[in-house]
């Protein structure tokens, strides 16, 4: 979220999202919890694989559809336990919408500069004079572009001091991968509390490999009674398709069979956001190619351990000749 008043700061203490993959398309269902220090309008950008097919309301229901199926699936595992229970160059608008709260835009756009004036001159024609400067996002953008994003969700919402979830949105757009996007929220300040409800054909390993690539993390069912180990197992369990319509008929619609679902999360600051999460067939986790700046990192530490390990082989070279040659006097002093 991105205030318009530079002088409100706009937090976002926590995101939900049900994200249901095939293989071909997904379906991700997004709420936000936002607060501001004072009543302003905020404007959320959001990057996609590829330009969205559908966007329509979606229903709180949905989550708490989920999460009765999970706390059924706990019960479950716990009792194993015996515990009980404007317009610019190169920018073009792909759709416009009003839905409820939202006043949603998405764009296609090759170069981040022009996609920003673009989205000022956007708040310019909705009557919004504040200044708002986009420039910290600039980077972060070039970063999705770099990596093919063309499609920009700008989502235009008026939020107030109180937190409030923000009603949820449904996308339905075509993608090779399961993706939902984390390094868009970096340049702002302040914690969060993600929590991702994933919908997949396979199931996705525990524990999750390459971890340290990605800053989600698989939930764990947990017991507050110190007799019982704290993390007792991942939270993923199998959905029918039945279940799938109930969640949302939507859902229902692009998978052919059982599913199985899992819970990852995330808590900490946004800054710590630097990987989107991508999972691509037949890979239990895609972490997002690193950036111009991350590369330059990488070589650079690759070189400095270059240079520490021939360092290192030379002074054992030394070592070793220095031993050599103090043996052969030793010898030669045995027979004299």
């Amino acid at each position: 979220m991105i205030p318009i008043d530079p002088g409100i700061s706009v937090y976002e203490p926590g995101q939900k999202a049900i994200v249901a993959w095939n293989g071909q398309e997904e379906i991700l269902i997004l709420s936000t919890d936002v607060n501001a220090t004072d009543s302003t309008f905020a404007l959320e950008i959001m990057p996609l694989p590829s330009n969205p097919k559908q966007i329509e309301k979606a229903s709180f229901e949905s989550f708490i559809t989920i999460q009765n199926l999970i706390w059924k699936h706990a019960q479950e595992v716990l009792g194993r336990y015996n515990m009980g229970a404007g317009e610019a160059k190169g920018v073009e608008v792909t759709f416009h919408e009003k839905i409820g709260a939202h006043d949603i835009t998405v764009v296609k756009a090759s170069d981040a500069l022009e996609l920003l004036t673009w989205a000022e001159g956007f708040l310019e024609s909705n009557e919004i004079s504040q200044e708002i400067s986009l420039q910290k996002f600039e980077l972060v953008i070039e970063d999705y572009m770099a990596r093919g994003f063309r499609f920009f969700v700008l989502d235009l919402i008026v939020i107030s001091l109180d937190k409030n979830s923000v009603e949820p949105i449904l996308y339905r757009f075509e993608t090779s991968f399961l993706y939902y996007p984390l390094k868009i929220s970096s340049p702002i300040p302040g914690d969060t509390k993600i929590t991702l409800f994933l919908l997949t054909n396979r199931k996705i390993p525990s524990p999750f490999y390459y971890m340290s690539l990605n800053p989600l993390r698989i939930a764990f069912y947990r017991s507050l009674i110190p007799e019982v180990p704290p993390e007792l197992e991942p939270i993923q369990l199998n959905l029918t398709k039945g279940q799938l319509s109930i969640i949302d008929l939507r859902i229902g619609e692009i998978f052919e069979d059982n599913v199985w679902l899992t819970v990852m999360e995330y808590e900490g600051p946004l800054s710590g956001l630097t990987k989107d999460l991508m999972i691509a067939e037949g890979d239990p986790i895609t972490p997002s190619p690193p950036s111009q700046v991350e590369s330059q990192g990488n070589i650079l530490h690759l070189i400095l351990l270059g240079a520490a390990v021939g360092t290192l082989c030379t002074l054992a070279g030394a070592i070793l000749t220095f031993l050599m040659m103090h043996v052969k006097r030793a010898e030669k002093r045995i027979r004299q």
